[in-house]
């Protein structure tokens, strides 16, 4: 594959991706705000809800950032300061949306066991402190990003050692962690799920009450979005892997090697960037519980228009 076609598909997917992922994907987690904003007396739509808002802020500052260089100057490759508060400010965002998706995944085991006083940890009042300490653990850890990162011939990047460490970081905190953790907390929950049906079957004529539903509801949002986030973030960290790993096998790049390398990194970071508007569609797909509030938010919302011109 030539540079000039490397190039070219670069900047389409650069200046066509990023714009409607961040339009459709803004637009879903309005909506997702605007549906679980009625449900915040429970923890799961708390992490939910605070993730589509971390979404939002994310999809527009991360995308803007990439659709800026394609008809004007980079100045995140030019401004010291700039390249060193977008990588801190991307990574803060990128980072607690996915712990908040883990957060709500362990509530979901904790609703669904058998025993009181484990159901008893979830509470909306824990549920908002654990939002604002989350915010404050990525705001601590995610420093190394603008002490350790510079511009080094028009890249925003890092250099040296850091390079290697950088990569064990995403490895660790975008890959292995949140993957084994919602693994294993989803399978807890349906171990859960399974032994709760298998007590209440005697008595299967008893009808669900609405809490139960809605945790049912819920499950159905956490589980999905966790299948959506295993399949467009697995990608990055190997990705960064293989950047580690070939420093050392292939320690004099050519020029072709380096500018695939750099090409299939901004295909998974895009796939990445995917995650974060995926949640609204993933919910839509998965429950019918959401498309009935969605459809019910659409047919209020065109009656009341209707009423303003009528």
């Amino acid at each position: 594959m030539s540079s000039s076609i490397i190039a070219s598909i670069q900047s389409d997917l650069t200046l066509y991706g990023y714009s409607i992922t961040m339009v459709f994907g803004n637009i879903g987690n309005i909506f997702v705000v605007i549906i679980l904003s009625r449900q915040r007396e429970n923890a799961c739509s708390i992490y939910l809800l605070s993730a589509a808002v971390v979404n939002i802020i994310y999809l527009t500052f991360y995308g803007f950032i990439q659709i800026f260089p394609v008809n004007y100057r980079d100045v995140t490759t030019t401004a010291y300061v700039l390249c060193k508060i977008y990588l801190y400010i991307a990574g803060i965002l990128g980072q607690l949306a996915k712990t908040l998706l883990v957060l709500a995944s362990i509530d979901r085991f904790l609703v669904t066991n058998r025993h009181v006083l484990v159901r008893r940890y979830s509470t909306p009042k824990r549920a908002k402190y654990l939002v604002f300490f989350g915010f404050i653990f990525w705001l601590l850890l995610s420093i190394h990003l603008p002490i350790m990162t510079t511009i080094v011939n028009g890249q925003c990047t890092g250099v040296g050692i850091y390079v290697t460490i950088r990569a064990i970081y995403v490895l660790i905190f975008v890959g292995l962690f949140p993957i084994i953790t919602l693994s294993i907390f989803g399978f807890l929950t349906y171990r859960n799920m399974k032994q709760l049906h298998n007590r209440i079957r005697p008595t299967a004529n008893n009808a669900d009450t609405p809490m139960q539903r809605r945790d049912r509801d819920l499950l159905k949002l956490v589980i999905s979005e966790t299948v959506v986030y295993l399949i467009t973030a697995g990608p990055y960290p190997l990705m960064f892997l293989e950047t580690m790993i070939s420093l050392y096998v292939v320690p004099n790049k050519s020029i072709q090697y380096s500018q695939i390398e750099v090409f299939m990194l901004n295909i998974v970071t895009f796939i990445l960037f995917i995650n974060s508007a995926a949640p609204f569609y993933t919910y839509i797909i998965a429950s019918k519980s959401f498309r009935h509030d969605f459809t019910r938010i659409i047919i209020n919302g065109y009656r009341k228009i209707i009423r303003l011109f009528v």
